[in-house]
Order: structure tokens, then sequence, then C-alpha cells
């Protein structure tokens, strides 16, 4: 069986309360079925809407079935996206289609006009071979008539539109303008055309994303056929009593060991974290969860290692997580001892307005470190007992912070 699969694509802001989002595959059809040609994958999108007639055929192996759409036969597609790009169409998505001709001759893959063949299509082959349109232009690449191709094409009205052949880039072109050409209403038309150049094409998988995947992304899928080995469906991240917990989930999984998961500070290089097994090859759901308690307040960056059986390995994108203070703490300085500057840290749940300063065990100021409102977050501050006095003997110091009616000490040693 065929398994298209997208790659992480992570972004996320954590703040007290949890923050979550899913990806962004929304169709698939793999027409491995000779009794169902037109089902989407489960949890992919809606079936296709056939006009016309089609047939089930061997597609690149025995066990990867396809469709054969004759001349005049067509598919519509609800794709259920909303309009994006500030128009009232979709101007951003990705299509992936894997197909085969079998003669010399005009084809198309997609049209997205409001009624089929009330245009001309929007993606073509030459009967020469070369591939795109004439208003984009075509490619110097050439398909070759039996034999199986990977087709990916990124929309992005507005910014860049290109096309893929196994996963190398054939043809980019200026996009059209929001709600143009390539724009798609509700729906959208698979091998229609408007004069009869949508010749019998043979199609074993067609996939569909609500964004335009990046050149990396294309080229992992490579060839027919080509795999990815973890669908990442979601992710998001709780915070619980000082703890970061991580959840994710996979929609499918090939040859998969599992995750090491890593953890990036502003002031620590990327530490492994611990592991979490994962379910070889499935083709269902599974559910992940790690707790990372090692944590204080500030910024983090937080990246999965999806590592394969054969020991192989990759990253997902970095995820940067803001992680606010929980509870009212002052740590200890370091250095301590000292001489003749040290570093006090503390955590603000709240806004607040604070005092951090410095006595002497007989109880004399000797220093005001901060005297001013704060927001809530992880500070830093220096005692640099030259800057105050140069006089300052050795001994026992005491660092007294204020925040909210709330106090803490910290007991430190200078030694000259």
């Amino acid at each position: 069986m065929k398994n298209l699969l997208q790659r992480f694509v992570l972004l996320i802001a954590l703040f007290i309360l949890s923050s979550s989002f899913s990806y962004s595959q929304v169709g698939w059809w793999k027409f491995d079925n000779p009794n169902n040609l037109t089902a989407a994958e489960a949890g992919y999108g809606s079936d296709l809407v056939l006009t016309g007639t089609v047939s089930a055929v061997v597609g690149p192996t025995e066990a990867n079935g396809a469709v054969r759409v004759p001349v005049g036969s067509y598919f519509k597609c609800n794709h259920g996206l909303t309009p994006t790009g500030g128009g009232l169409k979709v101007n951003t998505y990705t299509l992936l289609i894997d197909f085969k001709i079998s003669a010399a001759m005009w084809h198309n893959f997609i049209q997205t006009d409001s009624l089929p063949g009330g245009s001309d299509g929007d993606f073509f082959i030459k009967p020469t071979g070369e591939m795109g349109t004439s208003g984009a232009g075509y490619s110097t690449f050439t398909a070759t008539v039996d034999t199986w191709y990977r087709l990916a094409i990124t929309i992005e009205n507005g910014v860049q539109n290109k096309s893929y052949i196994n996963g190398q880039l054939i043809k980019d072109w200026s996009a059209y303008d929001i709600d143009t050409r390539y724009a798609l209403f509700p729906w959208i038309y698979f091998f229609a055309d408007d004069d009869g150049d949508d010749g019998e094409i043979d199609v074993a998988e067609i996939a569909m994303w609500d964004h335009a995947l990046s050149a990396s992304e294309v080229l992992a899928f490579g060839s027919v056929g080509g795999t990815l080995p973890v669908e990442l469906s979601s992710f998001n991240a709780v915070q619980l009593k000082g703890s970061v917990v991580l959840n994710w989930e996979t929609a499918s999984e090939k040859n998969n060991s599992g995750f090491t998961i890593e953890r990036k500070s502003e002031i620590e290089n990327w530490k492994s974290l611990g592991f979490v097994p994962g379910y070889g090859t499935s083709t269902e759901k599974h559910n992940y969860s790690y707790t990372d308690q090692s944590i204080g307040s500030g910024k983090y960056s937080y990246r999965l290692k999806q590592m394969d059986h054969n020991g192989t390995f990759e990253y997902s994108q970095v995820i940067e997580v803001l992680f606010t203070p929980s509870e009212f703490k002052m740590y200890n300085n370091y250095p301590n001892p000292f001489n003749p500057s040290t570093v006090i840290a503390y955590d603000l749940p709240a806004d607040a307005f604070v005092t951090l300063k410095v006595y002497n065990t007989t109880g004399e100021q000797v220093a005001e470190l901060v005297n001013e409102y704060q927001v809530s977050g992880k500070y830093n501050k220096s005692f640099n007992t030259s800057s105050v006095s140069s006089s300052l003997p050795s001994g026992i110091y005491f660092a007294e912070l204020r925040a909210n009616e709330k106090v803490q000490r910290i007991k430190m040693l200078l030694l000259k």
C-alpha cells in the first residue's frame, strides 16, 4: 500500500494555557479498491464525484492499484478548504499526483473553473512531453509514455507557483494574482478539459494539502511509491505545575523506531531529554506524550528526532516555547562564594513592583539592584561589589527579593 505523508511543519507558542494545532493533508485517494474507485482514505477528505466512466488497472506495482481515466471522463473534488491569501477563493494548496500516460497526446491534470469544461485546463502535458500551460510556460522536462511519474504542484498565488517531477523542480513561474488562475472554488476538477485535451491517463494516487509544500518536503516524497516514515497530524503543549507536557499524534508510520525529544534553552545547547518508542509500521493513528519536568521559566526550543529501525533519522522543525513562571521563586546566586560579582536569578509569575536589595549581617543595606515595575518572566541581576563599594569586606550577605507582598531571601558569601 502506498503512503503519502507530509513533513513536520511545527510552530507553536506556549503560554499559561495550552496551544495546539493540526496539520494539513486534506485529501488522499489511492484507487486500490477496484470496487470503489472514488473513495477517499479515512480521515482525508470526501469521496470524488465521477463524471463518465473509469476502470481499475494495475499501478506501479501489483499491490499498488490505479484508475484509468479516458477522454471525456473526470473527477470533481469537493476539497472543503477555506479561502486563503486574503481573497474569496483558495489561493494556497499543494497537489501530488502519481500518473502514467500511454500515448503522445494532450493530457490535462486540473481545471479550476467554476464549471467542468468552462475554460481551458490549468496544467497540461503536450504531445511532445513538456508540462505546464501557455500562460505560465512549459518545462524543459519531457514526460515519456509508459513511465510512472510523481507530479507535485505547489500554489501560492501572489507569491510563487512551482511544479516538480519525482521531487525535482521542473518549472517555477510568477504567481497569478489572488483569486485569479489556479485559485479554487469550493471544488477542483481532475483530468477535465473544455476542448478534448484530456487524453487517457492512469492515476495511482492523488493527495492534497492546504498549504504549499516546501522544496525539501516535495523532495522527501521522491518518486512514485516514495514515503516519509512518519506523518505528524497534531502537536500541542501544556504547562502543568512547573512542567511542560508535549503531546503529538501520528496519522501513520513506516519503520518508526521512535522519537528522541531534544531541548535547547537561551543558555544551553541542544540536549537529549528522553526517548519514546514508536509503533514500527502502522496505518492507524497513535498518540504520544512526554513531560519535561526539568524546566525553569524562559524561552525554550524543542524538536523531535524521529528514528527509523535502520538507524536513519529525521529532525522535526524547531518549536519555540515561551514558558511562563508558575511560582514566585528566587534562585541561589552563582557563583557562590564570589568575588567580585555574582548573578541573582528570580521568577515572577505575575506583573509586580519589584525590589531586590543586598544587606550585610547587621541589616544595613549595601546595594539596591532593582526598584521598578516588572512584567512576569525570568530575570537575572548582577551584583558587582566593585561598583558598590571597594571597601565591602569578605563575609556573609543577604539578597532580599520583594514582589506583590511576597518576600524571599538567599545567603551569599563574598571571599576576597
